[in-house]
């Protein structure tokens, strides 16, 4: 049996990262403890576990009950039987969802499944009995409806499960509330229920105590809070609360790096994760983005995120486009008003000075007009210049997915900045012109609909240019393929915006720029 303390030496068949690092390894397969200590996620071991040890959830379960002072003896029945809501979260992997699945996924799901069936070693009874089908049912659920492919589900699991042997109790309260989530669906009896767990994981965020996985841990939990939002319907449209999290991340950030704090790798992981709904409520709002890339941006970037894929190097220049946004706000939302000069006037005229408000750029009569268009056509050149950096390692429908939600999200960015500098309405060539690049993003959605599902916010960006019949319903279609493979509450909410709000408003021959409307129905436009 591999030892729970630390071996006196190094061993010989330590674990990949251990023997790396040159570290004494406890050699607890398949992850061992020592990475688990060092906030990394391990890697393995070069040699099968079936070859130094034959594993089973009732002997790990076992072992951990020995080493707390349990009886060994009953292990292998009364403890597996407690233990069932964490160890079956794994076996639910292979038995469900497979229906849902691309063809080629129920394998992968079953091969995932046997490489983490014996990672967790909590004692029985940390995990209230009460919880356990709801964290089976995140499990089973949230990582293969949310990421971008089934490639990821272990890398995120192995990082789930190593926050629960840090914090049982706290970790497992938020995966529960977001099982809980997934189980209440669209009953709108359930707002009072999501809102107690939603209270406990906040009052969780306010008793935690300095540690060396404080950070971390506080991401995890402000990310359950936004999980939550995107997966229930119980909560009503207009209070979108993932803004304020948002804030309060960004707060987060700004003390933890002000005081010293070092940003590790699982928190860069979660950081990439906030990072995008980030990105995208600050396109929508029309703001800089409060959760930087220079926090969590790797060095290495060949390797493509879960949910950004090989757009990582792109939010940078998303960054840029979101200060640029910020810049030009005032301008979009108040068009009835004279524009302030950008050097710092703030003479503004009354309506009647302004017989026909300003649709476009090219009516800011103003001496900050030369530096706003030349930072612009210099983003439009990058963002048309970028290419992602490909991995070669991967498979031809993985790089094929990857290619085209990296060139969505480039397209979606170019008729995002067309659409700042000639708002809707404003000519009849800037329409046109936004229409061909809004054609650009449906484009690179006429792949599986598997592999649309992260597509949403460019897709938002196309459907509010669509004007004829026939391309309204190739949207509506993109749409419904999305929400068929990722059920979040966004796609829905985001669906009915465009279509009684933009559409209608465009129809009726009123204003259709969906920057105001968004701020007229805040809560409404979330495309995440």
């Amino acid at each position: 049996m591999p030892p729970l303390l630390p071996p006196t030496r190094r061993s010989r068949n330590g674990c990949i990262d251990c023997r790396k690092a040159k570290v004494k390894c406890d050699e607890i397969r398949p992850s061992c403890g020592t990475c688990a200590r060092r906030r990394l996620v391990c890697q393995g071991y070069k040699t099968q576990a079936a070859q130094h040890y034959r594993h089973s959830p009732s002997s790990l379960v076992g072992v951990a009950g020995a080493s707390n002072g349990s009886v060994v003896e009953k292990s292998a029945s009364g403890s597996s039987s407690r233990s069932s809501g964490v160890l079956s979260k794994i076996e639910s992997v292979r038995i469900g969802g497979a229906s849902s699945t691309a063809p080629g996924q129920g394998e992968t799901r079953s091969t995932l499944a046997l490489d983490t069936r014996t990672f967790s070693l909590l004692p029985p009874g940390t995990i209230p009995i009460a919880d356990q089908p709801h964290i089976e049912l995140y499990f089973n659920r949230h990582p293969f409806e949310l990421l971008i492919g089934p490639e990821f589900v272990t890398e995120m699991n192995a990082n789930v499960l190593m926050m629960m042997h840090q914090d049982p109790i706290v970790i497992a309260d938020t995966i529960s509330a977001i099982g809980y989530s997934y189980e209440v669906g669209n009953s709108f009896g359930a707002l009072l229920p999501v809102l107690d767990r939603r209270a406990k994981i906040l009052a969780n965020l306010r008793n935690m105590k300095p540690s060396s996985y404080y950070f971390e841990e506080a991401l995890f939990l402000l990310l359950g809070l936004c999980a939550m939002e995107l997966v229930t319907l119980a909560q009503p449209g207009h209070h979108a609360t993932i803004p304020t999290v948002l804030s309060n991340v960004a707060s987060l950030i700004s003390h933890h790096v002000s005081t010293g704090g070092d940003v590790s790798s699982v928190a860069r992981y979660y950081l990439r994760a906030l990072a995008r709904q980030d990105l995208v409520v600050s396109l929508v709002q029309l703001q800089r983005q409060r959760v930087p890339s220079y926090v969590w941006l790797e060095n290495e970037s060949s390797k493509p995120d879960r949910l950004l894929g090989y757009t990582v190097t792109l939010m940078p220049l998303l960054e840029e486009l979101c200060a640029l946004a910020e810049e030009v706000r005032g301008q979009i939302l108040q068009p009835g008003h004279s524009v302030a000069l950008l050097d710092g006037s703030t003479h503004t005229s009354s309506p009647k000075d302004t017989p026909s408000p300003p649709m476009g750029i090219h009516s800011w009569l103003d001496t900050g007009y030369s530096d706003l268009s030349l930072r612009a056509d210099s983003l439009r050149m990058r963002l048309e210049s970028w290419k992602p950096t490909i991995c070669d390692s991967l498979s031809f429908r993985s790089a094929r997915k990857f290619r085209a939600q990296a060139a969505c999200y480039r397209a979606g960015a170019l008729l995002y900045l067309h659409r700042l500098f000639q708002l809707p309405c404003s000519t009849l060539e800037a329409n046109n012109e936004a229409l061909s690049k809004a054609h650009d993003v449906m484009l690179y959605t006429s792949g599986p609909p598997s592999e649309s599902k992260m597509l949403l916010w460019p897709v938002f960006m196309a459907a509010c240019e669509m004007l004829n019949a026939d391309d309204r319903d190739a949207a509506l279609d993109v749409f419904d393929a999305i929400g068929s493979h990722r059920k979040t509450v966004t796609v829905e909410r985001t669906r009915k915006f465009v279509q009684e709000r933009v559409w209608k408003a465009r129809d009726e021959g009123r204003n259709w720029n969906w920057m105001v409307l968004a701020q007229d129905f805040p809560g409404e436009c979330l495309p995440i």
